[in-house]
């Protein structure tokens, strides 16, 4: 069983919308969000690959105290690596990555790319579930599978 949701993926690709959308759906739950984490919490950190990883420690770290307050968190972030995918899905979180076809259109036309998860940083090789956002309708059919 279920005890959290935790989506992943590059910027733009469908994360917060999930959230929001699996919020209205699930009782208790509380929406922990990669960004407000950054802006309250981790806003000592920076974009590299190491901050990135402290960043997803803290995050986890709030979803467990959400878990142990019977709450069921819903996460969001742009960065996953393989340490943190192992400890969310042994307390029951499931981690979903959600791909966004108009990713490459959207960053390609950027002349800096720098820290940029998907062109400067690239995520660990590992397995989960993942969905892709292709439109808004499909995407709410595929969420209310999970």
């Amino acid at each position: 069983m279920n005890k959290g949701f935790w989506f992943f993926g590059p910027s733009g690709s469908g994360k917060s919308f999930a959230s929001l959308y699996i919020k209205k759906k699930i009782k208790n739950s509380l929406v922990i969000d990669g960004d407000e984490v950054r802006k309250y919490i981790s806003f000592d950190l920076n974009y590299s690959k190491i901050d990135r990883d402290v960043q997803i420690k803290r995050v986890y770290g709030i979803g467990i105290i959400a878990i142990k307050s019977n709450l069921f968190p819903i996460i969001s972030t742009v960065w996953m690596n393989k340490v943190i995918l192992k400890k969310a899905k042994s307390v029951g979180i499931k981690v979903i990555k959600i791909n966004n076809k108009n990713f490459n259109k959207k960053f390609n036309s950027k002349k800096i790319k720098r820290n940029i998860v998907g062109f400067d940083i690239f995520y660990d090789n590992f397995k989960t579930y993942e969905i892709t956002n292709h439109k808004n309708n499909d995407f709410k059919k595929i969420l209310c599978r999970l």
